[in-house]
């Protein structure tokens, strides 16, 4: 009878439970979730392909290829954000967090009107 882990499958078949030559599962295992190669490594940078900007309560949201990071801007014409995101929807929610903080509260006073002599 083969050995069988607690998904039904052998062992060495299930993705979870599955031993590296480390002797630690290989989901986490460190050393064998890095590329093993150069060639493996080179194919993941080549990997990093165009992705579509896409728009979000009136803004654009782009991808800068070179640097993988996600970017803001309020329009066409304006600059791209300084700040950038890991992702697109750590970028939505940066927007939706800019757009729905509260208004800074005003002293009431107004900065246009003359003192009565």
């Amino acid at each position: 009878m083969t050995d069988r882990c607690i998904h039904g499958f052998e062992t060495q078949r299930c993705a979870s439970c599955r031993r590296c030559p480390h002797g630690l599962l290989e989901s986490r295992c460190a050393v064998c979730g890095a590329p093993k190669t150069a060639r493996e490594a080179a194919i993941a940078l080549a990997n990093d392909r165009p992705r579509p900007s896409e728009e979000h309560r009136g803004y654009e949201i782009l991808y800068a290829d070179g640097e993988r990071s996600w970017y803001i801007k309020a329009d066409a014409d304006a600059p791209r954000s300084a700040q950038s995101w890991g992702s697109a929807f750590q970028a939505r929610r940066a927007i939706d967090a800019m757009l729905d903080a509260p208004e800074p509260a005003t002293n009431g006073k107004s900065k246009g009107k003359k003192k009565k002599a």
